[in-house]
């Protein structure tokens, strides 16, 4: 019997750290696209500040958030 609880805690304690650092990885993934993202939006204010509008802005912007997806 004691058998039995010692491989069922063993059986929890790996499967709460395994939930933990899956947590944590897409934590880390999120905050790095959320950097991406920002850089690419920042490009993009002083690319339309730069040519007064221009619509090639916003194709570069498209291309800059879908590098982001990609990482």
């Amino acid at each position: 019997m004691l058998m039995r609880l010692m491989i069922a805690c063993g059986v929890m304690l790996v499967l709460a750290a395994s939930l933990y650092a899956t947590t944590s990885l897409v934590a880390t993934d999120t905050a790095s696209a959320n950097q991406c993202a920002s850089a690419c939006y920042a490009a993009h204010n002083q690319c339309r500040v730069s040519t007064k509008g221009a619509p090639s802005c916003d194709a570069q912007l498209s291309r800059c958030l879908s590098t982001c997806g990609r990482r």
